[in-house]
């Protein structure tokens, strides 16, 4: 494989953002203050919560799952399950990468009763986020993304997403996959090549590899 930035010049970068930027200590005071307000049962706190980092939430579940009709519920049952774990939270200043993990993990589910569904054939094989890129030049080579990373096994396709699409930093990656920084190494590894490999199959997307960036043939 090539080098370079990843997705530079991909179909995944209308998707993804900047890697996100390290939390400040003002950052990590103000997070600390809305763990003790949840902690104390102040009424307020879910919403300031929700205000604070709802925003965060939606994108992960967005990049890993594509959106779709179940979408909010997702987002609803992290949040809950958000308050349901909050005594397991350590860092009170930590709470950005610890929403990550559970937003994780929850989008994990959510792809384990999706092949479940897809298994029974309880599910058509529509993609979730299609019509969200409906009048986008680039609708078919997302499609096609979208069906690439519908055929990895799970756990490759959380990390790969949390990595490559979301920007995290690998400890926040192996944590949210709930493996060691090794494990989520060797997942990494395997994504990618699955990933090239069934991208030079899709017409769509064969012409991106060939432009040259990181999963360009050598």
């Amino acid at each position: 494989m090539g080098s370079g930035d990843p997705i530079r010049s991909a179909p995944l970068s209308l998707v993804r953002a900047a890697p996100p930027a390290a939390d400040d200590d003002g950052d990590a005071r103000d997070d600390a203050r809305l763990v003790a307000r949840l902690r104390e049962g102040d009424p307020g706190a879910p919403a300031a919560l929700f205000d604070r980092y709802g925003a965060l939430v939606n994108r992960v579940l967005l990049r890993i799952l594509g959106g779709g009709p179940d979408h909010d519920d997702r987002v609803q049952e992290t949040f809950l399950e958000v308050l349901r774990s909050l005594p397991s939270l350590r860092d009170e200043g930590a709470l950005r990468p610890w929403l990550t993990t559970i937003a994780a993990r929850v989008a994990r589910s959510e792809l384990r009763r999706r092949r479940v569904r897809r298994f029974f054939s309880l599910a058509d094989d529509e993609l979730p986020d299609a019509a969200a890129f409906e009048d986008h030049p680039a609708r078919d080579a997302l499609r096609a993304v979208w069906r690439v990373l519908d055929e990895m096994p799970t756990d490759e396709r959380l990390a790969f997403t949390l990595r490559f699409v979301h920007g995290e930093e690998l400890t926040v990656v192996a944590d949210a996959c709930g493996c060691s920084l090794a494990t989520v190494k060797r997942w990494l590894a395997r994504a990618e090549q699955r990933f090239v490999a069934r991208c030079q199959q899709h017409p769509e997307l064969a012409p991106w590899l060939a432009r040259g960036g990181r999963w360009s043939p050598p």
